[in-house]
């Protein structure tokens, strides 16, 4: 582990909790009440979701810049801590209790978790894990902002081209 990117893995943590405890606010802060309309409901829930979108923004972006985790693992993060979430917001503002189903369905998430960011089946099995053009990370091959930028980046001329000259000589043939 690069230990110099430590304090921003804090932060990137500290910060992940923060939004999503503002995210799961949002969603459970209107459920004691069973009177409220649907503007009711909304006007209350929804400052929770802007707080929480803008500081999501600034967390995406701090795991982005500083290669601290993919996309895949932000989204087991994401499962993760609102599992968490959900799990102290019934107990303590619901009033209801955690079952046995709950902390095993806890910890099958977390399993998962660590599977993906050691690559543990990789490794287990000797399974090469696929280099990237212009990625550091094979988990950002797909929606990586790495990857969107060298996707705009590369030559896409030669492969236009190519297509072009293949249609002409197609319609070239088609009307011999």
């Amino acid at each position: 582990m690069n230990y110099s990117k430590l304090p921003y893995y804090f932060l990137f943590i500290f910060l992940f909790i923060v939004a999503q405890s503002l995210s799961m606010w949002g969603q459970f802060v209107t459920l004691p009440y069973k009177n409220l309309s649907m503007w009711e409901a909304y006007k209350m829930a929804i400052p929770f979701a802007w707080m929480d979108w803008f500081v999501m923004t600034f967390v995406v972006k701090l795991g982005h810049e500083h290669d601290l985790v993919t996309p895949t693992q932000d989204t087991f993060l994401l499962i993760i801590i609102q599992f968490c979430l959900i799990l102290l917001i019934n107990h303590f503002y619901l009033k209801q209790k955690a079952t046995i189903s709950d902390i095993i369905a806890f910890f099958i998430i977390l399993l998962g978790f660590f599977v993906s960011f050691f690559h543990l089946v990789s490794k287990i099995f000797n399974i090469n894990i696929p280099k990237h053009p212009g990625v550091t990370n094979p988990d950002d091959a797909s929606v990586g902002v790495k990857t969107a930028v060298y996707n705009t980046l590369a030559p896409q001329e030669e492969k236009k081209e190519v297509e072009y000259s293949e249609l002409n000589e197609s319609k070239e043939s088609k009307d011999n």
